[in-house]
């Protein structure tokens, strides 16, 4: 099968959706199936400028392509297509596969299916906002063949769709992210972090809709006395989230920054649990990521949240946006054993969230709409 995906997040981009774009693909041009022998599935990429980019450049198993650069997003839709369609000429895809809505606007009838993932978290305020905003979303999506999202929220629309709809959870790599006790002792200690101090992990975008500030409203209402924190990410509340840690938590929270996926995966082994306070969430891969690495979470209960963590067996749930619950759901957590929640975690995984799982449940989908 020949596939031509398009998204402009792709790594060395850092967040879900290019986590999600790389791993799939990866994990689908890896795939052989016994059908008459094998199907071997070819893979091309459009995705955001990349410099000296070539037809033949590759990531790993798959071909990448370059879009036009960016300039005036209202007409940016019409620039991706007119890519989409001269490479349709040159590959001949039996599908194309759109990561976000930016391909949706001007998009054209295509010579093979259309399958759109729907990502975004913001798609679920725009249903929100009244028959103006639910009309535009009608038309985007009308196009659209089949309608994929990792979460069961990301498929409801107001109006019927022409399209099939499926849920696929995202995946992790789990060999990835496997505790190692080096990389503990070596990050808990540059820290300054004790073997008797709990340590949260929290790897995120530091925006708005991932609740990290309510977060940092909860630690004022936190009972133990030795927790800390450890926050990796950046995002326009990280200035505002410092200034209240400063006054709730002092010495008790450690801000990194910005990572990538593979810059973060060794800082699991550090920790001992993980909070995600998202008030949006679909199968988050950060907290696929704690997972694998055996790490109990906290988590809203929100999205596709719920579907990882099983409240009182490998974590504990609570609303969203409300601190005083958020801070009693964490020395909750605390006051459990975090390694037997932790194992439930990672067998979860193994079993449960594969990228070999997510690229099965997709080729499958694939094939409903050949």
């Amino acid at each position: 099968m020949k596939i031509l995906a398009v998204s402009y997040d792709y790594p060395p981009t850092i967040g879900g959706i290019a986590t999600h774009v790389h791993e799939l693909y990866q994990a689908i041009a890896a795939t052989t199936e016994g059908r008459e022998g094998h199907e071997d599935h070819e893979v091309h990429i459009l995705t955001k400028p990349i410099k000296n980019i070539a037809p033949t450049n590759k990531d790993g198993r798959v071909h990448l392509h370059s879009l036009p650069r960016r300039f005036l997003r209202p007409f940016y839709g019409y620039q991706i297509n007119a890519r989409i369609d001269k490479l349709c000429k040159i590959i001949a895809p039996d599908i194309i596969h759109l990561h976000g809505l930016l391909p949706l606007h001007g998009l054209t009838p295509k010579p093979a299916p259309i399958v759109f993932t729907n990502h975004s978290s913001g798609y679920l305020n725009r249903l929100q906002k009244g028959k103006n905003s639910i009309k535009k979303l009608d038309k985007l999506f009308a196009p659209i063949d089949l309608l994929l999202a990792p979460s069961e929220d990301r498929l409801h629309t107001i109006s019927p769709l022409r399209a099939k709809t499926a849920y696929i959870p995202n995946g992790v790599v789990v060999e990835k992210f496997m505790r190692n006790t080096r990389n503990r002792t070596r990050l808990r200690n540059s820290f300054g972090v004790k073997e008797d101090e709990p340590l949260a992990i929290i790897t995120s975008r530091l925006e708005p809709v991932k609740g990290i500030l309510d977060l940092a409203n909860a630690t004022q209402y936190i009972q133990h006395p030795k927790l800390k924190l450890l926050i990796i990410g950046g995002g326009k509340q990280e200035t505002e989230i410092a200034d209240v840690l400063e006054k709730n938590f002092y010495g008790r929270f450690i801000m990194t920054g910005e990572m990538s996926h593979t810059q973060i995966a060794p800082y699991y082994s550090a920790a001992d649990f993980a909070i995600l306070p998202s008030l949006m969430e679909a199968t988050s891969i950060s907290c696929l990521e704690a997972m694998a690495a055996s790490l109990p979470i906290v988590a809203s209960n929100v999205g596709g949240l719920p579907t990882l963590v099983r409240d009182g067996e490998n974590g504990i749930l609570c609303p969203p946006q409300k601190p005083r619950t958020l801070a009693a759901a964490i020395d909750n957590l605390l006051a459990s054993d975090l390694a037997e929640m932790g194992a439930i975690s990672h067998t979860r995984t193994i079993t449960d969230f594969t990228w070999q799982k997510t690229a099965s449940a997709t080729l499958d989908a694939y094939r409903k709409i050949l």
